[in-house]
């Protein structure tokens, strides 16, 4: 009976980075359909659910609940929508910890309005940046300032 319940869902290792400095390497479970758009969910789908923890397997097999709201980033692959156009900015982001985090903000506003402000006023809670090899979700509300280098 409990095996005709189960949710057949795909498996995929993060870096969580902690308000507090912890940093877990787990991994997170996605749903094969996504809600709010076609296609496979992704970490930020189940970042913006609304239950306020998220449930992950640790590398030695312990499985955590952690509070979303505490994640100040994520390391994950993020896939931009290839039919939208994007302005690169160069920023530099300090979180509450004290951790500093440098990469690219891809934004997807009109090119009227492409102020970085703007973008990080804006949106979801999470959004994506790109440092180096790795892309990251990062929460705005965990930030406490943030630099344009460009």
């Amino acid at each position: 009976m409990a095996k005709e319940l189960r949710v057949e869902k795909r498996q995929e290792q993060v870096g969580l980075f902690m308000a507090d400095g912890v940093v877990f390497e787990v991994t997170v479970f996605l749903a094969q359909y996504a809600m709010h758009h076609s296609g496979e969910q992704n970490v930020l789908d189940l970042l913006l659910e609304d239950d306020p923890f998220l449930p992950a397997k640790g590398a030695n097999g312990d499985f955590h609940l952690v509070r979303k709201g505490m994640i100040s980033h994520i390391r994950c692959a993020v896939t931009l929508d290839e039919g939208l156009e994007y302005i690169d900015r160069q920023v530099k982001i300090s979180f509450l910890g004290g951790e500093v985090l440098q990469g690219t903000v891809r934004m997807d506003l009109p090119a009227h309005s492409a102020r970085l402000t703007d973008y990080i006023n804006s949106g979801s809670e999470f959004f994506p940046l790109f440092s180096g090899e790795h892309a990251y979700l990062v929460n705005r509300s965990l930030i406490r300032d943030l630099v344009l280098i460009d």
